[in-house]
């Protein structure tokens, strides 16, 4: 009798173990995602933050100015805009197939708050950059004469759904670092000293 409760407690002890050792291999693969998601969407949400605030500011980060003329080669720099936005919407949609896999997991329901809002903030992201691809196409046509400030102007009258998809952006960034945060699931990306939407977009 005694070896079959020996027996027992040194199984319940095992499945015990087990539990604890599975829990801790999946919130050490959750974060592993989560590190590498993080590091491919690092520049979009850069990119999100400035779209908030001004369309301008974005095109300057993407090394467009808009000088005291609005004038400026098309030609030379609307194209490695373009492709520097392409290659930002790849690696958002490589960041959010990292974010999915976290949601695959069990028992790291932080880690899956923090994954949803994080891909709800690139979905919205990506929206943004691809309505900055068509303002970057206009400043680039051969046919637009008008000056870059005046392009944007226009760019913006006729896109107020950029705006929405920006706030709903910041939003969602802000969210998945405040979970991150309040978690400790690690590091929170430093907020830049104009940290709050305030849904304009020229």
């Amino acid at each position: 009798m005694k070896k079959i409760v020996a027996a027992l407690l040194v199984a319940s002890v095992l499945v015990g173990a087990l539990a604890a050792l599975g829990c801790g291999g999946a919130a050490d693969q959750a974060k592993t995602y989560m590190d590498e998601g993080d590091e491919l969407s690092r520049q979009m949400s850069t990119l999100t933050d400035e779209a908030v605030f001004n369309a301008a500011a974005l095109l300057a980060e993407l090394g467009i100015e808009v000088s005291e003329t609005g004038t400026i080669d098309p030609q030379t720099v609307t194209d490695a805009a373009n492709k520097r936005l392409d290659k930002t919407i790849a690696n958002g949609e490589k960041a959010k197939a990292e974010y999915e896999k976290i949601l695959d997991l069990n028992d790291v329901e932080a880690y899956k708050d923090y994954a949803r809002q994080r891909i709800a903030a690139i979905d919205s992201t990506i929206a943004v950059l691809e309505a900055v691809q068509g303002l970057l196409d206009k400043i680039g046509d051969p046919e637009n004469k008008a000056s870059i400030s005046d392009t944007i102007a226009q760019w913006a009258k006729s896109n107020l759904e950029v705006t929405v998809d920006a706030v709903k952006a910041f939003s969602s960034w802000r969210s998945a670092e405040k979970i991150k945060e309040e978690n400790n699931l690690g590091p929170v990306e430093e907020e830049t000293e104009d940290s709050a939407p305030s849904g304009s977009t020229k």
